[in-house]
């Protein structure tokens, strides 16, 4: 990447990988996308690229959901079901150390099949439009979102917060 490039350039950005990492190490951001997805039923690899395309001057195009359609889908059948055994099986491992084994195994897999759809919707990145400037953040991110409560609202401004701050990642 040009070492010259702001962090809201849409020329050349960070890879989706490593930026989600990088944003999800960042104070109080893994709790916020717990939270939106645990209470909103909101999508988080939605959400980090959403933010990503932002932070790079882009916003999710037009007809996102016909776009999103095949990834949703992907985290539908792999990803979610991986998720779900993983949170099934804690009470279970809390007692039994072979199982915690398993259990860690399971999330290393769900970790592949998140870094699969981040991988997914980076290609989508092509049809991003440039971000409109007249939009806030949120009524950009709205299509990925939805309507949320206020309390919910408020951690996305703080995640946003927090991807405006983070320093443009060096290659």
């Amino acid at each position: 990447m040009n070492k010259s490039m702001g962090s809201h350039s849409n020329r050349n950005p960070a890879p989706l990988w490593p930026w989600a990492l990088a944003l999800y190490a960042r104070p109080g951001v893994s709790e916020a996308l717990l939270a939106l997805q645990d209470e909103a039923g909101l999508d988080v690899c939605e959400l980090l690229w959403g933010l990503w395309l932002l932070a790079h001057g882009r916003a999710p195009g037009a007809n996102i959901d016909q776009q999103l359609a095949p990834v949703r889908q992907w985290q539908q059948h792999y990803t979610q079901p991986l998720r779900q055994l993983r949170r099934d099986l804690k009470p279970q491992a809390m007692d039994q150390s072979g199982l915690e084994a398993m259990r860690t195994h399971i999330k290393q897999a769900e970790l592949q099949g998140e870094r699969e759809t981040l991988r997914r919707l980076e290609a989508l990145s092509i049809a991003a439009m440039p971000r409109p400037a007249h939009l806030s953040s949120e009524a950009l991110l709205r299509p990925l979102t939805g309507e949320l409560e206020t309390h919910h609202q408020r951690l996305i401004s703080h995640l946003r917060l927090e991807s405006d701050n983070m320093a443009p990642p060096s290659c």
